[in-house]
């Protein structure tokens, strides 16, 4: 089992994701989208997930920023009825978790 990273454990919590322990990602329950830490060298990956759709080669993932896809999904995870202040306390704490001040 891998280590989960802050963002995948804290996209696993969200009502539309499901965590996968055995590879260290996050699963998009609604596209099938599984989302992973990605681990480049550059300083710019330190905040980047790779994401990969049902029949994407693992390869030909889409490298995103945390700091978009994370708010973008707090509000999903709103919008299906989790707790809206409590969830917005949550995903700002998360940037600082992973070594993000924001």
């Amino acid at each position: 089992m891998n280590a989960l990273h802050p963002y995948i454990r804290f996209l696993g919590g969200l009502p539309h994701f499901e965590v996968d322990h055995r590879h260290g990602t996050a699963v998009e329950l609604r596209t099938g989208a599984v989302v992973s830490k990605y681990d480049g060298q550059a300083p710019h990956h330190q905040h980047c997930l790779a994401v990969r759709w049902p029949g994407q080669a693992q390869d030909q993932a889409l490298l995103v920023s945390a700091t978009k896809y994370v708010p973008l999904q707090v509000s999903e995870a709103i919008k299906l009825g989790a707790p809206r202040a409590e969830l917005l306390e949550a995903g700002r704490r998360i940037f600082t978790e992973a070594g993000e001040a924001r």
